[in-house]
């Protein structure tokens, strides 16, 4: 398997490490967060990265024509999913306040999903032209 299969692997790995904390929660369990979120940051990040030195060994986020704006857009929207997360650890952990959860876990999830199916789009447009043309 190569580094960007791993990658993704992680990622999805990273991504179902709350599966058993939500399984957890809707039994009723009183679970901690923060080994659940461990295993989701090493897993989206270590899979991140690893797709990332993937593609730039093999050239492909390197190419300035294809798909250039939807993949900068694709990473804004994912980094400002993720800094979603920055107003409500400030109020709960700074300013002491109890806040929902709701909203911010909504705005974290519609910007990183969001990314990256704009993403997705923009590698799903590259393979329907290297099976047209061939390979690029």
């Amino acid at each position: 398997m190569n580094p960007r299969a791993w990658g993704t692997l992680l990622i999805w790995l990273g991504v179902l490490a709350w599966a058993p904390f939500f399984l957890f929660l809707a039994i009723g369990r009183e679970v901690s967060l923060f080994p659940f979120l461990a295993a989701h940051l090493a897993g989206v990040l270590g899979g991140a990265w690893l797709r990332t030195n993937a593609d730039r060994k093999a050239g492909v986020s390197t190419t300035p024509d294809h798909g250039r704006w939807r993949r900068l857009a694709s990473r804004i929207m994912i980094y400002l999913g993720v800094l979603a997360w920055a107003p409500y650890f400030y109020l709960q952990r700074f300013a002491g306040q109890e806040v929902e959860i709701a909203p911010f876990l909504a705005a974290h999830l519609t910007g990183v999903l969001g990314g990256a199916a704009l993403q997705a789009s923009v590698e799903v447009e590259r393979w329907f032209q290297q099976r047209r043309y061939g390979k690029q």
